[in-house]
């Protein structure tokens, strides 16, 4: 301890006569570590972090799976979760919920929020308990929900205001009997729980309308729960050789279920952060390198005077380590606002983003990269030392370009390593941004500018509520479009990118429906002037009409790709489709096709979609989105269209946006990652352009008196210019060399995060090697010039 603290008060002092050197050793590193702190907190936040639920590592999601078509769907019929429920040994306590953003009425208002229908065994699952109240029973379904901290106090002014107040779900009245801690919000931002039967109300085999978990009984792993679930899984397709069959069941821990979606961009992003901290150790590395050459003689002196090797590699170690330990507490500074920034510009279907933010495993991981910093930075400086030969290093000369082929070796090869690195990362930017490009100028097959969405919820319980809520909506369609500036206005359930919707199997020409290999598509409800408001172009036959109403036949409205699929080479117009959505054993008559559109965001391909028309399926037109196309800016319209609405119903409640925030809502993800990349890469590119530049000014100042030399004997100034340069861009094109061989090999890795554009794009690898040519070349361009400068006779005297 004693040489440590004196080789540190050493290094120190040593580090005050090389202030620059320090500071930019400092900033360097902290840029590195910084970068990798804050990646680390979202990746420690969102996948290593234990759920906040008690017993947490229990609780488990159940998905439903076919196994010769590999594929899974995050949802169970009802039948099949009785059938677990009753046969499971290795279950404690099993629930469904169902739900998503719902208008809720109360006494005064109606407001948008996210409402679950879950049963009683919900909170046996979760092991919550209300802060105020209590959780409802069985046998208060339908009567009874519990609601959040939050909704309590921003909607009836604090919690104990809110119990035993009514409010209304879907027409449904609830008394709130109980209010959960604010921190609990599972599923999906959930704020009211409403009480459904301990049954299942759905009861067919093929019909996927809830979502289960579970807790595991103590001891049980998540493999026997699985192993117990495949047992019960071939008795049902054995028992339902139909409806379950090739069907079974997967157990998968709740957390992987949430996060497990945002692991491979997590993985990229921690991967460039690392590619980024690689760069900072090797600038590092190269100011140590020529710093070390400088310092040969001194150190060549204090091994004669009998300094051991040991001890001074110890020395250069110990200063390396000061550096990193402030490079490390700087970095940690610097990644509480990175922290802030992508915590802002997360998308909403990141999860748990409220829940990013720095602790003591970060901390401690933060020490671990300054560590790790310390070694890869002081390594190949102190190996250089300690094999020092004095009388080797007294007879070089640094100030006349006499050193060692070894030092300029290796200098050469960090460059490369820096270039090569940070070509990968400009290729992955490039890619990235490549792939929003594509997205953003992709067709979606309507016209989404000019159009402001209103989400739209009207209380309705039964048919005739139903059919009134219909009709009062056709109502509002026809006042709004009296309303100046506005052209178009429409109703729909299932918008393109919107989250009302349906989808599932369809028969055509009176056959049965087959459940294990029948055709699906998109199931949406639309008004008359839907189609003409979206500027979806109708290619035969015709759109809704006023006529097509409840008590008039049955009508659909098909896409071009449903009708090549089910109706090759024959005419769609008069043929009859029939699917479940709230028409069972109803037929209904194609009259009209349609483009095909991209239903959920502009990355899926137009897929076959069926239209019906709002009024003749009424129970699940009261959940609506209006469309009402403008030749104004959308959100000038706002408030009149709010007006309009309460006016015609107080309890109908409302939301606004409008179509292009949809469509980019629907690309969050995909932006999200291509900004953070784009801006890692624009670090490893900035760090990589200061090496080149340090190495060229570097192997500039100590060739000054070579350069001086050869202008002496006649080269010329173009030609020294030509020299430096030329040296420098060898080793940046052999760094995009090994960085395209990187690129290609690591391809693969990237390759599902990219849509109409190939990993091996050609226009991202040449924009990525342009730039790096184009930067370095600058970066080189001054240190090169300054060498062509040099005064030959001053240069000869001086030295």
């Amino acid at each position: 301890m004693e040489f440590l603290v004196r080789d540190a008060r050493y290094a120190l002092r040593q580090l005050r006569r090389s202030p620059v050197f320090a500071a930019t050793a400092v900033l360097t590193l902290a840029l590195g570590i910084g970068a990798n702190t804050a990646i680390f907190t979202v990746v420690q936040s969102v996948l290593l972090t234990p759920l906040p639920y008690r017993s947490a590592d229990r609780i488990v999601a159940i998905n439903t799976v076919w196994q010769r078509k590999d594929h899974v769907s995050p949802r169970v019929t009802g039948p099949d979760l009785v059938d677990i429920r009753s046969q499971s040994s290795s279950i404690e306590a099993i629930s469904y919920y169902q739900g998503g953003e719902l208008g809720v009425q109360m006494h005064d208002h109606a407001a948008f929020t996210g409402v679950s229908a879950v049963n009683a065994g919900f909170a046996r699952v979760f092991g919550v308990t209300p802060d105020a109240g209590r959780w409802f029973t069985d046998a208060e379904a339908k009567r009874s929900a519990v609601v959040s901290e939050t909704f309590a106090r921003n909607n009836f002014g604090s919690v104990p205001a809110a119990m035993g107040q009514v409010l209304r779900v879907a027409g449904q009245p609830l008394e709130i009997v109980g209010v959960l801690p604010a921190g609990f919000n599972f599923p999906n931002h959930t704020q009211v729980w409403m009480c459904y039967p301990w049954q299942p109300e759905s009861m067919e085999r093929t019909a996927f309308n809830y979502q289960a978990v579970a807790k595991l009984k103590h001891g049980v792993p998540v493999a026997s729960a699985q192993a117990e679930l495949d047992g019960i899984a071939m008795r049902l397709e054995t028992a339902y050789p139909e409806s379950n069959k090739d069907k079974g069941f997967q157990v998968v821990p709740l957390q992987e279920q949430l996060a497990g979606h945002v692991r491979p961009m997590l993985l990229l992003l921690m991967s460039t952060v690392g590619l980024i901290l690689l760069i900072a150790c090797v600038n590092v590395t190269h100011l140590y390198l020529a710093r070390s050459i400088n310092r040969q003689r001194e150190l060549a002196v204090r091994i004669a005077l009998g300094c051991s090797r040991r001890q001074l590699t110890q020395v250069l170690v110990v200063e390396s380590l000061l550096l990193s330990i402030a490079g490390g507490v700087l970095g940690a500074m610097l990644a509480v606002p990175v922290v802030r920034l992508l915590v802002s510009l997360a998308p909403a279907e990141l999860p748990r983003a409220g829940e990013i933010h720095l602790n003591l495993w970060v901390l401690a991981f933060t020490a671990g990269i300054s560590l790790l910093a310390t070694a890869a930075a002081s390594l190949m400086p102190a190996r250089q030392a300690a094999r020092v030969d004095p009388i080797e290093a007294l007879k070089q000369d640094s100030s006349r370009g006499l050193v060692g082929p070894d030092s300029a070796r290796l200098r050469n090869g960090l460059v490369i390593a820096e270039v090569a690195a940070a070509f990968v990362l400009a290729v992955g930017a490039a890619l990235l941004v490549r792939t929003m490009l594509a997205l953003q100028s992709t067709d979606s097959g309507y016209k989404r500018a000019g159009l402001l969405v209103v989400d739209a919820d009207a209380p309705a319980t039964n048919l005739e509520q139903s059919l009134d809520a219909t009709r009062k909506f056709a109502a509002i369609f026809a006042e709004l479009k009296a309303v100046p500036g506005v052209e178009d206005v429409a109703g729909v359930m299932g918008l393109p990118t919107g989250k009302y919707g349906s989808n599932g199997y369809y028969s055509v020409d009176r056959l049965s429906v087959d459940t294990n290999n029948g055709a699906q598509a998109v199931f949406s409800l639309a008004s008359p002037d839907y189609f003409q408001t979206m500027g979806i172009p109708l290619l035969r036959g015709r759109e809704f009409a006023p006529q097509d109403s409840y008590n008039a036949p049955f009508v659909a409205v098909i896409s071009e790709s449903l009708a090549k699929r089910s109706f090759p080479g024959r005419d769609p117009i008069g043929r009859q489709i029939q699917c479940g959505l709230d028409a069972p054993g109803k037929w209904m008559t194609v009259v009209g096709i349609v483009r095909g559109v991209r239903q959920d965001s502009p990355a899926e391909l137009p897929g076959p979609a069926l239209y019906m028309p709002l009024a003749q399926h009424p129970f699940m037109a009261t959940q609506i989105n209006i469309v009402v196309r403008t030749g104004v800016a959308p959100g000038a319209l706002i408030d009149t269209v709010h007006a309009k609405i309460q006016h015609a119903d107080p309890a109908i409640a409302t939301r606004f946006t409008t179509m292009d925030a949809m469509v980019g809502d629907s690309m969050d993800m995909q932006r999200f990652r291509s900004i953070l990349v784009s801006l890692f890469a624009a670090v490893g590119l900035l760090l990589a352009v200061l090496g080149v530049y340090g190495t060229v000014a570097y192997t500039v100042a100590q060739r000054t008196f070579e350069i001086g030399l050869r202008m002496t004997f006649g080269a010329r100034r173009q030609s020294i210019l030509k020299m430096v340069l030329g040296q420098a861009l060898v080793e940046v094109a052999i760094g995009i060399g090994i960085g395209l061989v990187v690129s290609l090999v690591a391809s693969r890795w990237i390759a599902g995060m990219l849509i109409g554009v190939s990993p091996t794009d050609p226009v991202s690898l040449a924009a990525a090697a342009g730039l790096l040519l184009v930067t370095a070349t600058g970066a080189a361009l001054l240190p090169a010039r300054k060498a062509a400068s040099v005064e030959p006779l001053l240069t000869l005297r001086e030295m």
